[in-house]
């Protein structure tokens, strides 16, 4: 519920709905489905304020665009004339979508790494409910192995990111090197850890897991995982196919590719 609450703050939704672009990856997406787009029934879970919504909603036959938090479900309403097309739903439990229902459905923006363990299995389950046999299912998770990942925890990148943020202000420099202290700080109290390096290793070495990494100001927790493991989990519940995106937009199953970027997406299909 407190992630929830999270997405669902006025601030948080502004952020969102001022986002009106692709992924590279996604439009690569795009591009493998457009055989099949115009006879598609769609499901946008994690629509946010709508960012995927008006370059998927022209492209196929039928489109839901649908997310927990009701403040982002308010502002797709209110940027799209055809306001029906938007429900609030949670992913994990969708019970007012029926039983293979769509024939793809897309879970953009590492929505689904709001999610601890438990919750990801549950809404893989419900995906799995409301997609029909062969149906398509894409999303973005973030990467455990990304080449970055220690980047997370080091003061001097920390510094770096408050000075691009704030500006190279002499004047500023000061509180921000004392801000960085203090991130840096509630980043090991939120791992509960004082070993960030070492912590980060053990969830490389297990595949998956949850990371707190400063995302929206310290007040959500990231689930990651790697390449491997996700392959996985996606075989595990029925899906076929599985295709892989690194950010540059580029279909790979290089880890070294695919390692450049702190996201990875998947497409896949489901065999039921």
């Amino acid at each position: 519920m407190e992630q929830k609450k999270v997405y669902n703050h006025k601030k948080i939704t502004s952020d969102y709905a001022a986002r009106d672009y692709l992924d590279k990856a996604e439009a690569s997406i795009i591009e493998s489905l457009k055989p099949y787009l115009k006879d598609m029934s769609m499901l946008d879970m994690g629509v946010g304020a709508g960012r995927t919504t008006k370059y998927f909603l022209p492209l196929v036959n039928c489109y839901i665009g649908a997310d927990y938090a009701p403040n982002m479900i308010e502002e797709c309403r209110r940027k799209f004339s055809q306001r029906n097309i938007f429900e609030v739903a949670d992913v994990r439990d969708m019970r007012k979508f029926a039983d293979n229902m769509f024939d793809f459905v897309l879970f953009s923006y590492n929505g689904i790494d709001s999610f601890a363990e438990k919750s990801r299995i549950a809404a893989l389950c419900e995906i799995k409910r409301v997609l029909r046999n062969n149906g398509f299912f894409a999303f973005s998770t973030h990467n455990i192995n990304w080449d970055g990942i220690f980047d997370i925890s080091r003061f001097r990148n920390i510094y770096r990111k408050l000075i691009k943020k704030n500006g190279n202000n002499f004047f500023k420099r000061i509180p921000l090197f004392f801000k960085s202290f203090y991130f840096l700080l509630r980043l090991k109290i939120l791992n509960k850890t004082l070993m960030m390096t070492s912590y980060i290793k053990r969830l490389q070495k297990e595949g998956h897991g949850i990371l707190a990494d400063n995302s929206l100001n310290g007040k959500v927790k990231i689930y990651y995982s790697s390449f491997s493991y996700q392959l996985k989990q996606l075989k595990a519940f029925g899906f076929y196919n599985i295709k892989a995106y690194s950010v540059n937009g580029l279909e790979t199953c290089d880890e070294a590719e695919l390692n450049k970027g702190g996201w990875i997406y998947y497409l896949c299909q489901l065999k039921k």
